[in-house]
């Protein structure tokens, strides 16, 4: 048992005191689970609905996500659901997931803070026909990712900006910003600097790469 399966095992044996209705378990050669009922409760501590869930650790974790599996037959397997075809969900895009675990995780964070609000999500479209401020899958979805740390949809402004955030110089609070709005670099791109200088070069350049590669490249 490599060492991040032996650490989701240990937050698995003890999740039933944070999560009563989730309990862990093993599957096939021994591999640990979660199994159980996820409840959903609105902010007035109405239970607003159930989904039956099972939780498999990834060779990876705790540096990325372990895999969520809605097994109750709720949601179908296809991208627009945000479930891959192999009946894992989608919960975030890859770099906001390769940030979240690289602050830290723990099952039961990852349940209190991606999981939970992700069925609140489906359960939404469910009520409604479309998710809450709902992300594209895959690349694009990585890439709206950018748009949203950088607040711009140019592609140009992204691709200088990782440029930039890779040479791991940071302005003073009052100089302009390394953007070229004339605006005080503290009150411009500081914040999209500081969480994205939390990616490696190689990273930076991996995005950098998809983002010069689109189509939209130079035409936003």
């Amino acid at each position: 048992m490599n060492n991040g399966i032996a650490i989701f095992k240990q937050e698995a044996i003890a999740i039933n005191k944070e999560f009563p209705d989730l309990q862990y378990s093993e599957g096939e050669n021994g591999i640990p689970l979660v199994t159980g009922t996820l409840k959903l409760i609105d902010p007035k501590g109405t239970l607003l609905d159930n989904y039956e869930i099972r939780i498999c650790p990834t060779d990876h974790y705790p540096l990325r996500f372990p895999h969520v599996f809605e097994v109750g037959n709720r949601l179908p397997a296809n991208i627009d659901w945000h479930v891959f075809l192999d009946g894992h969900c989608c919960i975030k895009s890859i770099p906001e997931e390769i940030l979240i675990c690289r602050n830290g995780i723990t099952l039961a964070s990852f349940i209190k803070n991606e999981v939970i609000p992700y069925f609140f999500n489906q359960k939404f479209r469910e009520l409604n026909g479309y998710f809450l401020n709902e992300r594209s899958h895959g690349t694009q979805g990585n890439i709206e990712f950018f748009e949203d740390v950088f607040k711009t949809t140019s592609y140009t402004e992204i691709a200088k900006g990782l440029i930039y955030i890779s040479q791991r110089k940071e302005p003073s609070r009052v100089s302009e910003c390394f953007c070229g709005s004339g605006n005080k670099y503290r009150k411009c791109h500081r914040e999209a600097l500081r969480i994205l200088s939390q990616f490696t070069n190689e990273e930076l350049d991996y995005y950098f790469k998809i983002i010069i590669s689109s189509p939209r490249y130079l035409t936003v």
